[in-house]
């Protein structure tokens, strides 16, 4: 049976379900909880919720589109992971939980990959977020897009983004086309841009501003359903900044190789400490 991890220290607190090796809750000291979670999310094997930080692989949303996949955003974050290691200490809490493709071979879409695929996941949790995903593929070349997919907790309707200016993306929200910003993106509305990049970035509202970046990433997805979406009157109290290699950007992994992404996430004035 899975389990929750409920983490603290000094540094704040924060928990980690090894259903879908999902951070759920981020409370660094003295700037309170930074993840929403959905007041309807239910932590069931076989299906994915909103909030917290869902893990997106070996797809990312609909896919590459070179098939028709059975639903978003991949296996790992349907199945329970198992915990490696987990160890306290003043400055942060730190746990790593692994899966295996033996864990989601009866989901559809898995006999697409290598049965052998491992996933590996690093959290450093404490007055920064520091999420590291590894994918090894043991015997066979694989192609993987895959995101970290974090609900960060703002005031959605005075939030924006900043970092991306002059960034190629394209909205699924709106027209689908390829277009490019030079001016922060406001993220209370119905939002759904993929970008061909992954700078640094800065979600801010009028109370917190969060500095995010990603390393092994190539693609950042910035994400609110709006108030005819899945959460509905919820919307307002999260954005999605996601990083990865998704869609152009997929990764191919050699036969006996992995790789690895890094997601930090820190409020902006423990940056300057």
């Amino acid at each position: 049976m899975w389990q929750t991890h409920q983490l603290s220290g000094p540094w704040g607190s924060g928990a980690i379900s090894e259903l879908g090796g999902c951070v759920l809750s981020w409370a660094p000291e003295d700037h309170g909880e930074l993840l929403f979670v959905s007041r309807d999310a239910e932590l069931t094997e076989g299906d994915m919720w909103h909030g917290g930080i869902p893990v997106c692989a070996p797809w990312f949303g609909q896919g590459t589109g070179e098939w028709a996949v059975p639903h978003g955003h991949g296996l790992v974050s349907r199945v329970p992971w198992r915990t490696e290691s987990l160890t306290l200490g003043d400055d942060a809490a730190r746990v790593t939980l692994a899966v295996d493709g033996a864990a989601t071979a009866h989901l559809p879409g898995a006999d697409r990959y290598p049965a052998d695929l491992t996933y590996r996941l690093d959290v450093e949790m404490g007055e920064a977020l520091n999420i590291t995903l590894t994918i090894e593929s043991p015997s066979h070349a694989v192609v993987v897009d895959h995101a970290l997919h974090p609900y960060l907790k703002v005031r959605a309707r005075e939030a924006t983004v900043s970092g991306l200016d002059g960034v190629t993306f394209v909205d699924y929200a709106a027209d689908a086309r390829a277009n490019s910003e030079h001016e922060p993106v406001e993220v209370g509305r119905y939002l759904d841009r993929v970008y061909a990049a992954a700078p640094p970035t800065t979600l801010a509202d009028d109370v917190i501003s969060l500095s995010l970046a990603g390393s092994g990433t190539s693609s950042t997805v910035v994400w609110n359903p709006g108030p005819d979406g899945a959460v509905g009157d919820e919307w307002g109290q999260f954005a999605c900044v996601e990083y990865g290699n998704v869609q152009d950007h997929a990764v191919r992994i050699p036969a006996g190789r992995r790789h690895s992404m890094t997601l930090r996430i820190s409020p902006a004035d423990a940056d300057d400490n």
